[in-house]
């Protein structure tokens, strides 16, 4: 008897030490009110409309896409081999032919040589590498008033060893160098000439490069938005990468684990009906956190937790490699059946961890079962000594 009572008394000893998948819900609670008692202080926002409507506004202002980047028209450069049709408004001019009908000629093909220049005969030396074609034709128009009768010139471009883009990554069918014939190719364009994409379209990030600026965005959001899908220039670079955009969630879902974007956007109710969605026996509704960084500038905008925020505290924050953050945690409570509607607005970004706490009752059975393991035996005990006697 005295072994039992020694056994219970350890049991009741190590109770606050009981195995579990992480933090409490009142470990968590106490951690967003006493700074001091976490190793990393942060800042604790539950999701409401009012604390969806503050990132809604962030999410309206893409960070990056293509549309910076793209739209200019295409330029002639040095190397580029051009041809000039020339037309005139009657017979018997310097291009319309010997009177037999034909009022247009057309000049041997020439390449655009060092000086950046092609050679129109009457016209002169014509400038032509850093123009688009129409600007060339403009300018051989211009030097024949006087010498031709109401001309008229088309100039294009026959074939560019040096007007390409180049197309790398580890998710692309074919990498290379994609020649371009100044028709005003677009982005998809130039991906299909290389065999697209061998990922699936929400995980492929496409960045293009013009000189020293760069934007990019994900190969759906090209396929949805038209806008997204912008000329390409001479010298381009476009890479095609797996995004690899993934969120951890821990805590008692169903299935635990780190999952990777399965959309390009992926809401919060989504996630966790990826991993099955959250344990029964355990999980409690009220205790669904989203554990992130944010710009310390949108966490001061967050509305304030009743009893749950110090009056005046400022978000902690972090200099990190995206500028200064500061940690947050969101809180969803599901057994709310209107928070189902505010987890199909929360948008899941990388790097998230979404952590699910048990229920009290969860740690109490614990408890009951860690009691059992140690009265069991004694109980036993207990009999063979009754049979005993």
């Amino acid at each position: 008897m005295r072994a039992w009572m020694i056994g219970a008394a350890i049991v009741l000893a190590g109770c606050t030490s009981m195995p579990m998948s992480g933090p409490t819900i009142g470990a968590i609670e106490t951690a967003a009110l006493e700074s001091d008692s976490t190793l990393q202080p942060f800042a604790f926002a539950a999701l409401t409309p009012e604390t969806l409507e503050v990132l809604d506004r962030r999410r309206r202002e893409p960070p990056s896409d293509l549309t910076r980047g793209g739209g200019q028209n295409f330029q002639l450069k040095v190397g580029d081999v051009v041809s000039v049709t020339i037309w005139e408004a009657v017979e018997g001019g310097v291009f319309s032919g010997n009177g037999m009908g034909n009022r247009a000629s057309g000049l041997p093909r020439q390449r655009i040589g060092d000086s950046g220049a092609i050679s129109v005969p009457y016209a002169g030396r014509i400038r032509a590498a850093g123009r688009t074609p129409e600007a060339v034709a403009s300018a051989i128009v211009t030097a024949l008033e006087g010498k031709a009768i109401e001309p008229q010139v088309l100039v294009t471009l026959d074939t560019s060893p040096v007007s390409a883009v180049t197309v790398i990554g580890d998710a692309l069918g074919k990498a290379g160098r994609i020649p371009l014939a100044g028709v005003g190719e677009r982005v998809l364009d130039v991906l299909a000439t290389a065999g697209g994409a061998s990922i699936p379209a929400h995980q492929a990030l496409v960045r293009l490069t013009r000189g020293d600026a760069q934007a990019e965005t994900h190969l759906s959001r090209i396929l949805r938005e038209p806008a997204q899908n912008v000329r390409v220039m001479p010298g381009d670079v476009l890479t095609v990468m797996n995004s690899n955009e993934s969120y951890s969630v821990m805590g008692a879902a169903n299935r635990p684990r780190r999952m990777s974007f399965s959309a390009e956007i992926m809401t919060l109710d989504e996630a966790l009906a990826d991993v099955g969605g959250l344990r029964d026996s355990s999980a409690s509704p009220s205790a669904v956190y989203v554990f992130r960084y944010e710009p310390t500038e949108l966490a001061r905008q967050l509305p304030p937790v009743p009893d749950m925020t110090p009056e005046g505290r400022e978000p902690p924050s972090a200099s990190t490699s995206a500028g200064l953050m500061s940690p947050v945690v969101y809180n969803l409570d599901l057994s709310d059946p209107g928070s189902f509607f505010l987890a199909r607005r929360f948008v899941v970004q990388d790097g998230d961890i979404i952590y699910v706490a048990n229920a009290d009752f969860a740690n109490a059975q614990k408890v009951l079962r860690v009691f059992a393991s140690v009265l069991t035996p004694a109980a036993a005990t207990l009999r063979l000594i009754n049979d005993i006697n």
